[in-house]
């Protein structure tokens, strides 16, 4: 579909259309019962422009690439990678090169692939459509419709564009993609009470809707918006509008790069003022200052995050949760509140009988269990189940692949697996009985039935105690419609006179099935006499049949377990205030004191009231698109860090808002997984809580990894300043100034911070990750201690490296310089194993638990033995060492070891002794 620009402004909706009659929206259009000529809408297509959504607001792929280049960490490799070249160093500023290459990279793909909403949304218009013009039903583009074009609908189609329905033979529409209700609406033609945006869409049951579908009936609707004034135009508007804004992940990646980068420029400063106290040429000040530079900023930290979020990706991705954009990885981590869509998310989005109500006794259904027990102990059971399978337009199919096929209305379908699970062949029943006529359902009515010939045979089925002499009418319906056409109700085994005790017991049953947020169906029969239009008359009601979209099985644990990860659940649903309620307490999102808030009395909030409502609120029903961005935005005004789930298109600009948008991949719609950062492939809400945890470990990592390397380059730092001191202070030679060659430095990082951080990305998690708080939102990575712990570790680093090498120049060693370089390097190895864990002993864990390091480990330590024995000790001016001194260098590596595991013994004795109650007073 093309994507110009309409020829002028957009027509804004008709929000009122749905409280005027059909005849005053007409006139207000200027059309009529039979459309608009071909003259006239080719004029106001001119006006209008074309019924397509326009997209004016997504990036274009430079302004994408220049984002990834200006990003804080990229900019600082790039200096790092032109530093290294200045030094001469190829190699380096190659590899540093090639991670800023893959880096822009990586994110260019995932940003470009998130623009693609609107192109999403434009896949649900409709190629063509049959409307009136010039008095004659005609075929034509759906883009060419204008208001005022009166448009036919029969089941099967796509609504093109916003119409004020003006006839309606049954029909019903399915609009959960745009509302978030579970069933489809009977439409009817008459005015809804209710001035404009006070009236839900979900309650405009004279109005279809673009990109909803017919599922029964026919009807006949005027155009009276089109294009980007449509509801699916406005939610297209809403997702332009929409701003990226940085994940908590970058933000605090984004400070740390700019702590740094400020401490890389102070100590190189520095160093350039000790070194030109002590004399140095101007070209070793400046090659010394760029690689105290370069070692304080760690060139790994980028790759090491992207390494270890596309890590976690698969795991995820194992664990049925596709991630579209790295960074929403740890972002899952840090949730506080998840808002949770109600249809196809928290439910199975399929509708099915649940009960049945039946001579005063309700009957739970469902499971595997033969039907025979049930019809003993109540035989109505077996009659009402096989009567709502008569009265029916569904079916079910076996497809080519073995699987079930419903196909109709989703209430009829569920009546009919209903009878199925119960034991009833439904082939044979429809061949006992079979139909000769019926009366299509109505809203007005609210019922409908059908007639069927006598009982073939007496065969002992649910039909059995039915008269066999006479024909059979079956209808089902809204209850309190039926109620005034009963006469009988079957009581055990047998049809009693309706009295005023039977009416009170089902009126009561039907309240209470109402209330637990279910729909209500009356199953009633009637032997025909000869006059067959008295189908409906004299109704012997059989039972009732309480229908609900389900709450999928493992939800509760699922939310039990966000509660006990400090996340709360909340649910945002565009379903009936009466349903949702119920759903969210089966759930345990809610308990029995919680209260709802209605799309309408959200209308009528000030900020002020809305940032009140959304701080104690667990449910928000029949809300809209506008609705739901504004609740989302409130909790993050709050500083929550918001995950929004949710299928249909009406759920797009609240998952593009949120912080992490998680899409449903069997059940949702394109637009919203373009919009989403997650899809969940099993669309099971337990793969969520699953998601956290793993995003809970991959930010756990990311810590472990940052606070590693700036330890390490802390203790380089050190190492780098103080050296020199005692040359000073003393006054004497100061040709052995500068503790470590520029080379020497880029070598321990890239061992450090390159090679062993990839080994932090990939440690599992620490026990208990699912029973703690999530992480404070706007929290700084160092918070916890940790930035303390990165001091003090440094600290000693660059201590125990400065003692060795002040002791082997006392003694006028040559290998001096060597011994701080070895020192360096195995602390940091040793640092590294030490720090797998914040809590538990590396013996708890086990050295195995992680064979990446291991291997990474090893890695390293051989290449310092190849740096320190090989040519390429000349390369690096470095001398060989002896066993001692070897010896000697991994000595302090593992003291460096035992005095981590004893801090972390430590910790754990002060938080048991915490934990622990207080003596007892007696």
């Amino acid at each position: 579909m093309s994507t110009r620009a309409p020829l002028c402004d957009p027509p804004v909706p008709d929000d009122d259309a749905h409280g005027a009659t059909a005849d005053d929206v007409v006139a207000r259009l200027g059309s009529s019962m039979r459309g608009l000529t071909h003259a006239e809408a080719a004029a106001r297509l001119t006006v209008h422009g074309r019924n397509e959504l326009v997209d004016h607001g997504s990036k274009s792929p430079w302004r994408i690439v220049w984002e990834q280049l200006t990003a804080v960490m990229v900019l600082i490799l790039v200096g790092a990678a032109l530093l290294s070249l200045a030094l001469g160093k190829f190699l380096e500023s190659g590899a540093i090169g090639a991670i800023v290459v893959l880096f822009t990279l990586l994110g260019f793909v995932q940003e470009y692939r998130a623009e693609k909403a609107i192109a999403a949304l434009r896949r649900m218009a409709v190629p063509t459509v049959r409307v009136w013009r010039d008095g004659h039903v005609v075929e034509t583009a759906a883009a060419e419709l204008v208001p005022g074009d009166v448009v036919a609908l029969e089941a099967g189609n796509v609504v093109p564009a916003d119409l004020r329905l003006l006839e309606s033979n049954g029909l019903r529409i399915q609009e959960a993609a745009l509302t978030g209700e579970s069933e489809p609406v009977d439409k009817h033609v008459d005015a809804v009470a209710g001035v404009g945006a006070e009236v839900p869409l979900g309650d405009r049951r004279n109005m279809a809707y673009a990109g909803t579908q017919v599922t029964y009936g026919r009807g006949l609707g005027v155009v009276v918006a089109t294009g980007m004034g449509t509801e699916l135009g406005r939610i297209a508007t809403l997702l332009q509008t929409v701003t990226n804004e940085a994940t908590p992940l970058q933000e605090r990646l984004d400070r740390v790069g700019k702590q740094l980068a400020l401490a890389g420029v102070v100590v190189a400063a520095l160093v350039v003022a000790i070194g030109a106290a002590s004399g140095e040429s101007f070209g070793d000040l400046v090659l010394t200052a760029i690689s105290v530079a370069v070692a304080v900023i760690p060139e790994g930290l980028p790759a090491v995050v992207t390494f270890t979020l596309a890590i976690g990706a698969q795991r995820m991705l194992r664990r049925n949760a596709l991630i579209r954009k790295l960074p929403a990885v740890e972002t899952l981590g840090s949730v506080t509140v998840i808002c949770s869509d109600k249809t196809g998310t928290l439910t199975q989005n399929r509708m099915t009988v649940t009960v049945v109500d039946v001579a005063g006794e309700a009957i739970a259904v469902g499971g595997a269990a033969p039907a025979a027990p049930i019809a003993d102990r109540a035989p109505a059971y077996a009659l009402t189940l096989a009567a709502g399978a008569l009265c029916n337009d569904g079916e079910l199919r076996t497809g080519a692949d073995g699987t079930e096929q419903a196909l109709g209305d989703p209430t009829e379908t569920a009546l009919l697996v209903a009878a199925r699970d119960a034991g009833i062949d439904l082939e044979a029943l429809r061949r006992r009985v079979p139909r000769t006529g019926e009366r299509p359902f109505d809203s007005d009515r609210k019922r409908m039935s059908t007639r069927h010939g006598p009982l073939r045979d007496a065969a002992p089925d649910a039909l059995a105690a039915l008269p066999t002499d006479r024909p059979l009418a079956f209808v089902k319906g809204a209850v309190d419609g039926m109620l005034h056409h009963t006469s009988h109700v079957w009581d055990g085994d047998r049809p009693v006179p309706f009295d005023d005790t039977w009416r009170t017991r089902v009126e009561a049953a039907n309240e209470r099935l109402a209330a637990e947020g279910r729909r209500v169906l009356g199953v009633a029969y009637r032997a025909l006499p000869d006059d067959a239009s008295a189908a409906e008359e004299e109704l012997t009601l059989v039972g009732l049949v309480g229908i609900i979209d389900p709450p999928r099985d493992e939800v509760r644990d699922a939310v039990a377990t966000c509660r006990a990860a400090g996340v709360r659940a909340v649910m945002i649903t565009g379903d009936h205030p009466i349903t949702a309620v119920a759903i969210a307490r089966d759930l345990g999102i809610t308990d029995a004191h919680g209260t709802v808030v209605t799309g309408a009395e959200l209308e009528r909030m000030d900020e002020a009231a809305l940032h009140a409502a959304v701080r104690t609120t667990d449910v928000f029903a029949r809300v809209s698109p506008e609705h739901k961005l504004r609740i989302v935005q409130a909790l993050r005004d709050q500083g929550e860090v918001v995950a929004m789930t949710g299928d249909g298109v009406n759920d797009a600009p609240a998952l593009k808002t949120a912080d992490i948008g998680v899409a449903m991949g069997i059940t949702g719609t394109d637009v919203s997984k373009e919009a989403s950062d997650m899809v969940l492939r099993d669309d099971n809400f337990a793969t969520i809580v699953a998601a956290v945890e793993e995003g809970r470990v991959i930010y756990d990592n990311l810590r472990r990894f940052v606070a590693f390397a700036v330890a390490g380059n802390i203790g380089k730092m050190i190492v780098m300043l103080g050296w020199p001191i005692p040359f000073l202070v003393a006054g004497g030679d100061v040709t052995h100034a500068v503790a470590l060659l520029p080379l020497q430095l880029l070598w321990l990082n890239l061992m450090t911070d390159g090679l062993l951080g990839l080994s932090m990305g990939v440690e599992p998690a620490e026990r208990g990750v699912m029973r703690r708080a999530p992480h404070a939102p706007g929290a700084s990575i160092w918070s916890g201690g940790l930035g303390r712990q990165a001091a003090w570790v440094g600290a000693l680093i660059g201590a125990a490296s400065l003692a060795v090498g002040f002791a082997y120049h006392a003694a006028d060693r040559a290998e001096w310089q060597t011994m701080i370089f070895a020192s360096l390097a195995f602390l940091q190895v040793f640092q590294a194993f030490g720090t797998r864990s914040n809590s538990d002993s590396l013996r708890t864990i086990g050295w195995r638990t992680n064979p990446l390091m291991l291997g990474i480990g090893a890695a390293v330590v051989a290449l310092q033995l190849v740096a320190i024995y090989t040519p390429l000790n000349g390369f690096l001016d470095l001398e060989p060492l002896g066993p001692a001194d070897l010896a000697l260098c991994v000595g302090l590596g593992a003291l460096l070891l035992a005095v981590l595991e004893g801090h972390k013994a430590r910790r754990r004795r002060r938080a048991t002794a915490q934990a622990s109650p207080g003596p007892s007073v007696t």
